[in-house]
């Protein structure tokens, strides 16, 4: 027996029975060879950390641009803490901390420069639309390049960290039934999931929360007239209440999931996928705070001039961007339309038709730039940009 069989014989020892074992993965779409020390979802985590649009999400907006200052969080550092707050909550139900670990890490790499900015930027630009969920599965399963000498697109991720990627907006958003039909859009996401599902929400509202007031946006006197101020002031140890809510939160999910479990009769991971509503989430009582928190952020944070202005000059740079290369192909480097070279010639003529071959490829192009790379080829392409590089 080698390290990954006596790995994956601890797992169905170990984990809870309604944990996605690694041994038990609906595989990839390009069968290879198991790996002798790592299991198919350990593999899958170090793939997404070594890959190209893990290494830019450093580089990438989570709130406030990269140059605003070296304390913010980016779309990195969120990423690193959606993980670590999942692979407490896995732990503590039973679940499979390398799939929770793998969706995680890899839960944004479909994020344009510039956060939701940039996304709602592309969604405004794109007739079908754009979101950064849908395009993360897009990176894992076609852009990514690091095993194209194998005749390989993509990460060649298992089913299901790329059905986690698409679906860890589900707290949130309702998935539309016939886009990446593949990952079963329809069908809720394992145990491990719906964790990534919640500890996204709680990384950000817990982060946003902090850099809001490292900022001076957030006034910690008009944030007492929250409930979870009242739940949380009364700590014993000096620690300001704003540092506890990663700790109420997670002690609430576990909690209220363990009382679920047991009512809903959850044996399998299939007994999950057959629940409609999410399994692992918050009680109804910290639902509460969680939405007045989060009503809150987005009318003193995410709403306030210092934060509408740096959206806006996002906004700005996709947008024009993506005209201008829509009118000129041949300002995009010679690699990015070297596939598509001839057709594009081709239609030079006929505008509607480059349109289409275009449109993705422009897409795709932007939506990998970080914050900082953006702004340079706007500089190069279109002129000075809104904010100094």
């Amino acid at each position: 027996m080698n390290a990954r069989e006596e790995q994956e014989a601890r797992e169905r020892r170990d984990l809870a029975p309604y944990a996605v074992y690694s041994a038990e993965t609906r595989g990839r779409d390009y069968p290879i060879e198991p790996d002798p020390i790592r299991t198919a979802f350990q593999r899958d985590r170090d793939r997404i950390v070594h890959s190209k649009a893990f290494r830019r999400l450093e580089y990438k907006t989570q709130v406030f641009v990269n140059h605003e200052g070296d304390h913010y969080r980016t779309r990195l550092t969120h990423s690193l803490e959606v993980w670590q707050i999942g692979a407490t909550i896995a732990t503590a139900l039973g679940l499979n901390p390398d799939l929770t670990a793998a969706i995680a890490l890899g839960h944004d790499l479909g994020h344009t420069p510039f956060g939701h900015s940039g996304e709602d930027a592309l969604n405004e630009l794109l007739p079908e639309g754009f979101r950064h969920y849908e395009h993360g599965v897009r990176v894992v399963e076609e852009l990514e390049d690091a095993y194209a000498y194998r005749g390989i697109r993509g990460l060649n991720l298992t089913f299901e960290v790329r059905e986690g990627i698409l679906k860890h907006v589900v707290w949130k958003t309702k998935l539309d039934p016939n886009r990446f039909s593949h990952l079963e859009p329809t069908v809720p996401p394992p145990l491990e999931g719906q964790v990534v599902n919640i500890a996204d929400v709680t990384a950000f509202i817990s982060h946003d929360l902090d850099d809001g007031l490292r900022a001076g946006i957030l006034d910690p006197d008009d944030l007492q007239s929250l409930a979870i101020y009242r739940v949380l002031r009364d700590g014993d140890d000096g620690q300001p209440w704003t540092k506890r809510v990663i700790t109420y939160i997670v002690n609430d999910v576990v909690a209220a999931t363990r009382t679920r479990l047991q009512r809903l009769h959850i044996a399998t991971p299939a007994d999950a996928r057959k629940v409609e509503r999410l399994t692992v989430d918050f009680s109804d009582d910290a639902k509460i705070l969680r939405d007045e928190l989060l009503a809150y952020l987005y009318e003193h944070f995410y709403e306030t001039p210092q934060v509408r202005r740096m959206r806006r000059q996002g906004i700005r740079v996709m947008r024009e961007l993506f005209r201008a290369f829509m009118g000129d192909w041949r300002l995009l480097p010679a690699e990015t339309t070297a596939a598509v070279y001839d057709q594009l010639t081709a239609t030079d003529n006929n505008p509607e038709a480059q349109a289409r071959i275009l449109r993705p490829i422009v897409r795709d192009y932007i939506a990998g730039m970080t914050d900082r790379f953006a702004y340079r080829t706007y500089a190069e392409v279109i002129g000075p940009p809104p904010v100094v590089l």
